[in-house]
């Protein structure tokens, strides 16, 4: 790290902050704040800052490397088993552990099948629906596992919402009422340690905003 220069760029800034300051008082401006509070107030927020409004999930981030896996499509659960294998390289290559990373996966679309609990893959065409035959979810093990590491596994209330249409059987996906009753008792079917977010759009943005890197898991 080049600290020389960081000295002189703080140095610069402070400078020409101080000319700025002194103009602004011989020109009868308001009366101007110091060079300190003007830093503050051009300086962005901290990644790990976070407000009142935010949610629980965000005060989870307090790894110094962040990353957030994505997906609106199954494809075998690869934001998932990427998530894992971030974990696994971050100890095993550079020595880390667990604790030194925030991971977030977020999944919406047909990609919330990978966390219904198997009452959901065993009652309806889950598996089918997302081209992984078999009445049980493959990917719960993995999930309790990432869940156990600390890893966040977000899903998707609009995709929730949605779910009826996606993974009830095709003759019963017109019936509000049938695609009400599915999207309750999949959100009452999800995998332990799941949290649901509004929107997996917002959720992205607040997870970027934290510093956390954006990586696409789907096909």
């Amino acid at each position: 790290m080049n600290h020389d220069h960081d000295r002189a760029s703080t140095a610069g800034r402070r400078t020409f902050l101080s000319r700025l300051l002194t103009a602004g008082a011989t020109l009868g401006l308001a009366a101007p704040r110091s060079v300190d509070a003007m830093e503050r107030a051009v300086s962005p927020a901290s990644p790990s800052s976070s407000a009142a409004g935010d949610d629980p999930w965000i005060a989870r981030l307090t790894g110094k490397h962040r990353v957030v896996f994505h997906s609106h499509l199954a494809s075998d659960g690869i934001a998932l088993r990427w998530a894992q294998t971030y974990l696994d390289t971050q100890k095993s290559a550079y020595g880390l552990t667990d604790a030194d990373s925030s991971v977030v996966v977020g999944l919406n679309g047909r990609a919330i099948g990978l966390l219904f609990n198997d009452v959901i893959w065993g009652k309806y065409p889950i598996g089918e629906t997302l081209q992984m035959p078999g009445s049980r979810n493959a990917n719960a093990a993995l999930v309790a596992q990432l869940v156990a590491r600390g890893v966040i596994i977000l899903a998707c209330n609009n995709s929730l919402r949605a779910a009826g249409q996606r993974f009830l059987p095709e003759a019963q996906r017109g019936d509000a009422a049938l695609r009400t009753a599915f999207s309750d008792e999949a959100r009452a079917n999800l995998l332990p340690g799941v949290e649901v977010v509004p929107a997996m759009i917002v959720t992205l943005q607040q997870a970027q905003d934290r510093g956390c890197r954006y990586i696409y898991g789907g096909g």
